[in-house]
């Protein structure tokens, strides 16, 4: 936050400055990915040159039949003739130095980057775009000419090797068939994957541009259409389109979705969330901003919230040390107290009494950004009242879960009822006893209930509900079902609020003044007018029913429990004795006053941190500003704070780990950019705010408070509407909403069960260490001093010199002395040798010469693999090549760290890895002279069998394995140095 601009209009949204570590981590995926390919190429690349089985005859490869190999069975000379026919090419080679350059480069952009990002905090850059925009415009235009260097130069050379047979030639205007094909080596598979991936990397160019013209027609050809008061029309249109397509995909018919016509359903949510998403002012928020902030606000509410029960704690201590005090004085017949007596018994006082039993709880403060201890009342069963509510609760909790699925299983396996049907009504002719007789619910587990009506058909202003004649607890019970279908959703998001004047007037209660969720009120109008349609009530409770002395309860989960509520307000003034039970219902229903006055028949139920009864717009309004303060008291690297929030936080830790990522809000720095555009956004929304009412839940509400964390005990009180001002970010927001898990926690419920507050004992972590170093990736800033970039120079020269002294074949200058069986002893031929290749020699004078005379003879520039059928390889030499090309690998990671050490500071470990390894490969370079022990430099038998002795001096390629071995001491000692100055 915010996103870095790059120039004027080109940005890296949508990730900020400091979110460059993903970019940095995919990028960084695909180049291993890369690096699987091109290590593998550079080996093969290095052995064949090194064995010379690049050479090219007549320029003909070794898949061409035209290829004839100087010899695989005997040492020869190469002829003037000869010596215009060999050649080695270039290509395969100077791709793969191309390809290593670039990922060398690439990574140390990356490394560099990935610092970079990882200055100042979310809100605060503190210099961090100074150093990265630089870094992306040198990656935009210098780093990516290799790709585009190596895919250019990659297909031209394919196309014409394709183009020429592979240098193989025609035969009588045919293709020369190959002895093999070039495409099927492991080489040019490795080189085509390679090939591929630069490819796919350079399709980011055409995306930009693509972006850039769309953005261009947007601000210029079609800007009216991209208006900011068109916006919200346009999200209306996604938002609902989105719905359609998803009812579609799914083809089920019970998300319904057919209703759903885009015409204005959603504008009142749509207006809301671009006010709520700070349309006007641009606070450039990114995806990684919102979820480290959620995840900090989740960890600042559970500190809030922990701190709370501790104060909870002493203040329960300090009242029950004060009732116990109370309990041991009883009053004397004199009227003077004495401690000591007959100690009274205070539960069984309280049950006398008939008074309540209290417990404190935590509640949020008006404005929902703190909590405060408050004495409530708690459900027990030394108070009838609470006893009879609890079993009402539980009994009608059944219908409520019932009346999604239930019902219409029932009708239509038992009652008849066609699959297509969407409403279930008695013929007229039919009698109270026949109903009593045909439609009872017992094959659902309700032995003494009716089912008398239900509507199955699920629209914008229908719901599904059902009628059921409860005989046990003599009520008709109106079960309303909650949010399933797309339908639900767009009622769900309808919360705005909507005046009950005229519903008042045609209903018989007073509506003025009074406002309601605007969905919930649509589709209880709907009931009320299709229970007035059908006559249902109106049979129930005519004079020949035998229900009509039967009490009218109406009930409801989610959505349904919101159109109980309002449902029992337009049926109340003809049913006075209604009552309505409401299982965790939406939190916007009526306004404080009307809601106040509702507790006088309807009871809402609430578990836990179920979020829907906290989802209002107001209580979204203090999630948010609370998250940007969170956002602005972030005092890490957003890099930092990323890592924590990923790692479980138990309470124990809470309050030093928050400590540790947050600075308190007075330090927060307010001359911000951010700060600034936040302060606009607050005035702008209070002045909207200001106008609006709050809604809440309707009626008392029981809370159900989970007191041991693994959901087996609950306490219920009485809770207040206000206590739900605050949208708690907990692991079970959403699956405390779940209504068949309350329906069973309502059965099991055990009143004044005995709950134990646990008290967390905080660990402090890490509150005295000293602020983290900030380590900063700039290329050849020395953070070690001259040091690293001495032992860097001396590194490269001894892994360069090492790759040369490998990659020739004067490594010892060969001299030899050749016994025939007889005894005879004559000199025998001169040559140079390497560990993969021998030097060929050729002709002196091609107009004169003797290839017997050794003297007409001297060393030519090429290099022949050892012929396989004339030498057997020992181990000596076999483990002289191990050593050296350990040597060159190693030592190419060694090079890697010193390189890396000039420019970010190293930890300690990291040092004393370097020391080893350059040690190892110091060690290495000098085991490769194993090579002089080996049958090269000894005794061998030839095929005519005599014997010939050889004696090895070092030759250029040697001498430069010693400097070699000698620069690699001197970095170790190097190495040494900056592990000693750590």
């Amino acid at each position: 936050m915010p996103a870095l601009t790059i120039f004027r209009t080109f940005t890296t949204r949508p990730f900020a400055g400091d979110d460059l570590q993903l970019i940095c981590f995919v990028l960084g995926t695909y180049r291993l990915i890369q690096l699987f390919c091109l290590i593998p190429l550079a080996v093969i690349t290095l052995v064949n040159r090194f064995k010379g089985n690049d050479l090219l005859y007549n320029g003909y490869g070794r898949w061409c039949p035209q290829y004839e190999l100087l010899s695989d069975n005997e040492f020869i000379s190469l002829s003037y003739e000869d010596r215009q026919k060999v050649t080695r090419p270039s290509s395969q080679y100077l791709f793969t130095m191309l390809a290593a350059i670039f990922m060398v480069v690439d990574i140390a952009w990356m490394f560099a980057v990935w610092s970079a990002a990882s200055v100042g905090t979310p809100t605060q850059p503190k210099g961090r775009d100074k150093i990265l925009r630089p870094l992306i415009i040198f990656k935009m235009f210098v780093i990516n000419f290799f790709p585009v260097a190596l895919v250019v130069y990659g297909i031209i050379k394919t196309y014409n090797s394709r183009a020429n047979n592979y240098g193989c030639g025609q035969k009588n205007g045919y293709n020369v068939p190959l002895l093999y094909d070039p495409d099927a080596t492991p080489a040019f598979v490795l080189f085509s994957v390679l090939l591929v991936t630069y490819a796919l990397e350079l399709l980011v160019f055409p995306m930009i541009a693509t972006n850039k013209i769309v953005k261009f027609t947007r601000r210029h050809i079609v800007k009216e259409r991209y208006s900011t008061e068109n916006r919200g029309e346009r999200l209306e249109m996604c938002l609902g389109g989105l719905m359609k397509c998803f009812s579609v995909l799914l083809n089920n018919p019970n998300l319904g979705g057919k209703e759903l016509k885009n015409k204005g359903e959603l504008k009142d949510f749509a207006s809301n969330l671009m006010g709520f998403a700070n349309n006007d002012t641009k606070l450039d928020i990114v995806l990684s901003d919102m979820y480290i902030g959620a995840k900090m606000l989740a960890r600042v509410q559970a500190e809030r919230r922990l701190l709370a029960i501790q104060r909870l704690q002493q203040t329960s201590n300090q009242k029950k040390t004060e009732r116990e005090d109370k309990d041991n004085i009883v009053e004397a017949p004199t009227g003077d107290a004495i401690e000591g007596a007959a100690k009274k018994d205070y539960r069984n006082t309280l049950k006398k009494d008939g008074k309540r039993r209290s417990v404190l709880t935590l509640q949020t403060s008006e404005q929902g950004k703190e909590y405060v201890v408050v004495e409530k009342d708690v459900l027990c069963s030394d108070n009838k009242n609470d006893v009879d509510v609890l079993k009402e609760v539980a009994h009608y909790s059944i219908y409520a879960e019932y009346v999604y699925w239930h019902f219409r299983l029932v009708a239509i396996e038992h009652f008849a009822l066609g699959k297509e049907e969407t409403r279930f009504l008695p013929s007229s002719d039919t009698t109270w006893d026949l109903i009593r007789e045909k439609f009872s619910l017992t094959s659902i587990g309700l032995d003494e209930s009716l089912l008398v009506y239900a509507s199955f058909h699920s629209g914008l202003a229908s719901t599904p509900y059902a009628v059921i004649v409860d005989e046990v607890k003599e009520t008709v019970v109106i079960a309303i079902r909650g949010t399933i279908s797309m339908e639900d959703w767009v009622i769900d998001l309808q919360y705005v609020p909507s005046p009950l004047d005229k519903v008042g007037d045609i209903c018989g209660f007073d509506g003025k003044g009074r406002l309601c969720h605007k969905g919930v009120l649509t589709r209880a109008k709907w009931l009320y007018n299709d229970l007035k349609k059908y006559r249902i009530l109106k049979q129930l409770y005519a004079e020949d029913s035998p229900y009509k002395e039967h009490n009218l309860v109406v009930v409801g989960h989610s959505l349904g429990g919101g159109c109980a509520q309002v449902l029992s307000l337009l049926l109340r003034p003809s049913f006075p004795g209604l009552k309505c039970y409401a299982y965790e219902p939406p939190g916007c229903i009526f306004d404080d006053e009307f809601c106040s006055k509702s507790k006088e028949w309807i009871t809402s139920i609430v578990r836990g941190d179920d979020v829907v009864p906290r989802l209002t717009q107001p209580n979204l309004e203090t999630l948010r500003d609370e998250f940007f303060d969170v956002t602005a008291q972030i005092k890490v690297p957003k890099i930092k704070a990323f890592y924590d929030v990923r790692n479980p936080c138990p309470d124990s830790h809470l309050v030093s780990r928050n400590a540790n990522m947050l600075c308190k809000k007075a330090q927060i720095d307010r001359d911000t950019s951010f700060s600034e555009k936040l302060r606009v956004l607050r005035n702008e929304r209070a002045d909207k705010n200001r106008e609006s009412t709050k809604l809440y839940i309707a009626g008392k509400i029981i809370h159900l408070v989970d007191t041991t964390g693994d959901e087996t005990k609950y306490v219920p009180y009485w809770a207040s509407r206000y206590e739900f001002n605050q949208v708690v970010l907990s692991n079970k927001m959403l699956s405390d909403h779940s209504v068949p898990p309350l329906v069973q926690i309502l059965k099991n419920l055990k009143l004044d069960e005995t709950h134990e507050v646990l008290v967390q004992e905080h660990v402090v972590v890490n509150d005295e260490e000293d602020e983290e170093e900030v380590r900063v990736f700039l290329c050849f800033s020395n953070p070690h001093g001259k040091i690293s970039f001495i032992v860097l120079v001396f590194c490269f020269a001894a892994w360069i010199t090492n790759i040369w002294s490998n990659q020739g074949c004067k490594f010892v200058s060969r001299t030899t002395i050749i016994t025939s069986p007889n005894g005879t002893i004559s000199p025998g031929p001169g040559m140079s040798a390497g560990m993969w290749a021998y030097n060929l020699r050729e002709c002196i004078d091609p107009n004169s010469c003797d290839f017997d005379n050794f003297n007409d003879l001297q060393e030519s520039e090429f290099c022949q693999p050892y012929p396989l059928g004339l030498i057997e390889i020992d181990a000596n030499t076999k483990a002289g090549r191990a050593f050296a090309s350990l040597a060159n690998f190693i030592g190419f990671i060694g090079l890697g760290l010193v390189l890396f050490s000039t420019s970010m500071k190293l930890r300690k470990q990291s040092c004393v890895a370097l020391f080893v390894v350059l040690f190892i490969s110091c060690l290495f370079g000098g085991l490769q002279f194993l090579f002089l022990h080996g049958v090269m430099c000894g005794r061998i038998e030839l095929v005519d069998g005599d014997m010939a002795d050889a004696t090895c001096t070092l030759s250029e390629n040697g001498y430069a394995a010693v400097a070699a071995v000698v620069l690699w001491f001197v970095s170790l000692v190097g190495s040494g140095v900056m592990l000693y100055t750590y």
